[in-house]
């Protein structure tokens, strides 16, 4: 939550409203919160992204059809 909010990038999660009173909780304000659901649908190549639990996120974007990927530091 920090890192995206240090870039002001959305934060794509599974349950937005949990994530938000999660945030709360710690302090953390004025991130914008989106469902894994909905962020296809609001996507910008000009916006930075936060993705939490990535493979919850490629499972509901992907289902089984998702096979494998790479991930790099960079």
């Amino acid at each position: 939550m920090l890192l995206a909010k240090e870039h002001n990038a959305d934060f794509i999660c599974s349950n937005p409203k949990a994530m938000e009173v999660k945030a709360k909780a710690y302090g953390i304000d004025g991130i914008n919160f989106i469902s894994y659901d909905k962020f296809s649908t609001v996507f910008d190549h000009q916006k930075e992204y936060v993705i939490d639990e990535l493979e919850l996120f490629n499972k509901s974007t992907f289902g089984n059809k998702l096979i494998g990927y790479s991930i790099s530091k960079d």
